[in-house]
């Protein structure tokens, strides 16, 4: 089996995607500002994410805990256990967990719709419960396979009208694997942008009689949503000008984008639209335009 060569990359960006998709229904808009991505890929947002997702994107919880440990759910989600309430906030989650007991045993993708419907009947904390229950439809779904970290199916959500919050039965099953099929499509389609800025980079190193520090920088650019002559300064040990200087020699080969800003506080990336901007080609998520090019 031949992994993605641009898993790396993959992994981080697909869950700042997600990150964002779930702040959305839960009507915190995260900016890229807002994304942090640390030493080791870690993906983490500022104190200025206000949104149900900053704690629980990411953060693994048992299947047999979300249907049988009211405390464990509310500790996954970042509810204070300290809170003058949480003993009602218990009861109410507790509650909610009798009335899924059936669907426990019914198929997951499915039954992920009908858990989170009913997140959104009970609203057991009364706020932030509309993406809570995505985000649990989610866990109980796509998340068990590592096919999600949370927001996927909030990605695919994103791209319909608000129907799915009020569909019941058989509709409401139809919008969620939708919603699945959507998040999905447009993860692969990154994916595959992504292999195709790393054949445009490798082919432009190649190039070069010596391409000095640029390969690395550009592998630094693509693990975030955005780079600073600062941050490229601080990663790879150089002064400020010379981190200005590869930046510009980037962008003028058309591997960086500059965004904003002037001199040292200009904000560069690559060329590589997030999901929530590229409009699907097909309803088909794996029908690819361009073959899958692994070497």
């Amino acid at each position: 089996m031949r992994l993605s060569p641009v898993r790396a990359a993959f992994r981080v960006r697909a869950q700042i995607a997600e990150r964002q998709a779930l702040a959305a229904i839960d009507m915190a808009p995260l900016s890229d500002r807002d994304i942090e991505v640390d030493g080791r890929r870690a993906v983490k947002t500022s104190v200025f994410d206000l949104s149900i997702g900053r704690r629980s994107i990411g953060t693994a919880i048992s299947l047999d805990a979300m249907t049988g440990d009211a405390a464990a759910v509310l500790d996954w989600l970042g509810v204070d256990g300290g809170a003058a309430d949480f003993g009602d906030r218990i009861a109410r989650v507790e509650t909610w967990q009798r009335a899924i007991d059936g669907w426990s045993t019914s198929p997951p993708l499915t039954a992920g719709a009908h858990l989170g419907a009913s997140w959104r009947l009970h609203a057991p904390l009364g706020q932030s419960d509309l993406a809570i229950s995505v985000l649990i439809g989610d866990r109980w779904g796509p998340g068990r396979w590592d096919g999600s970290q949370g927001g996927l199916v909030a990605m695919g959500l994103n791209k319909q009208q608000s129907g799915w919050r009020l569909a019941r039965g058989e509709e409401l099953e139809a919008l969620w694997l939708d919603a699945i099929r959507s998040g999905a499509g447009m993860l692969l389609d990154m994916e595959q942008r992504l292999r195709g800025f790393a054949g445009r980079a490798r082919y432009f190193l190649e190039s070069r009689r010596r391409p000095g520090r640029m390969g690395e920088l550009l592998h630094f650019a693509m693990m975030r949503p955005y780079v600073t002559s600062a941050m490229v300064a601080r990663q790879l040990g150089l002064t400020s000008a010379g981190a200005i200087k590869l930046l510009t020699i980037a962008t003028e080969a058309g591997l960086l984008i500059e965004r904003t800003g002037q001199a040292s506080y200009r904000h560069y990336a690559i060329p590589v639209a997030p999901p929530s901007e590229v409009p699907r080609r097909s309803d088909d998520p794996f029908e690819l335009s361009e073959p899958m090019g692994w070497d």
